[in-house]
C-alpha cells in the first residue's frame, strides 16, 4: 500500500502486492547481494515532483554477487516513499535504513533512473540482530515472512526458515547459493 500524506491529510492510497520468494529465487533474480554498512539516507522529489525516492549509500564489506565497486568507493539504490519537508510518501513494508546500520540487501537491476531498489520492495533487505548470536531479521518486518523455504533450507524439517541460525550462517548459505547457480548445479 503506498499513501501520500501531508500536512492537508491523506491524498492518495494505492494497493501493492509482492509475490513471496524463496531464497534460491532472490539470488538468482538480483544482479547485485551486497553485505555492508550504510553510510547515508537522503529523500528527494523525482519525476517533475510526482514521485518521493529515499537514496542509501552503503559502503560495502563484500559483494556476494555483481560488480564490486573501486577500493573505497560506495554503492547507492534507492526505494519509493521518503519525507520531503512536510511531505510523505509511505510505501507499506518498505525497509528504513538508518546510518551506521549493517545489511545485506538484494538489488534488482538498474531502474529507468540508473539505480537499484531492493528486490521484491522489502523482501530483499535484511541484517544481523543484536547481541552474542547474531541472527537474521528483515530491515521491514515482512522481509522474513516473506521469505518462503525452498530447497535450500537449513534441515530436512519442510517450513523452516531459510533465515534460521545466524547471521553468518545466512551469509554462507547465499554465498553457496550463488556460486551453485554460477556453476549450473541449483535451481
Amino acid at each position: 500500500m503506498s499513501l501520500v500524506l501531508s500536512a492537508a491529510g491523506l491524498s492518495a492510497a494505492l494497493a501493492t502486492t509482492v509475490k513471496p520468494l524463496t531464497l534460491s529465487e532472490m539470488v538468482k533474480r538480483s544482479p547485485r547481494i551486497v553485505h555492508g554498512t550504510v553510510v547515508e539516507t537522503h529523500s528527494q522529489w523525482e519525476e517533475g515532483g510526482t514521485q518521493i525516492y529515499t537514496y542509501v549509500t552503503l559502503t560495502p564489506k563484500e559483494m556476494l554477487k555483481g560488480k564490486a565497486p573501486a577500493a573505497g568507493e560506495t554503492l547507492t539504490f534507492r526505494q519509493m516513499g521518503g519525507r520531503v519537508g512536510d511531505r510523505v510518501i509511505y510505501v507499506a513494508g518498505t525497509p528504513r535504513f538508518s546510518v551506521k546500520q549493517e545489511v545485506l540487501v538484494f538489488l534488482t537491476g538498474d531502474d529507468r533512473g540508473g539505480y537499484s531498489q531492493v528486490m521484491g520492495i522489502f523482501q530483499g533487505a535484511f541484517r544481523p540482530t543484536a547481541g552474542a548470536g547474531r541472527g537474521v531479521e528483515g530491515v521491514s518486518p515482512e522481509a522474513i515472512g516473506s521469505l518462503v523455504p525452498g530447497n535450500e533450507t537449513v534441515s530436512s524439517d519442510a517450513g523452516v526458515s531459510p533465515a534460521a541460525g545466524t547471521f553468518d550462517q545466512f551469509l554462507q548459505r547465499i554465498r553457496g547459493l550463488v556460486r551453485d547457480q554460477a556453476e549450473g548445479r541449483a535451481p
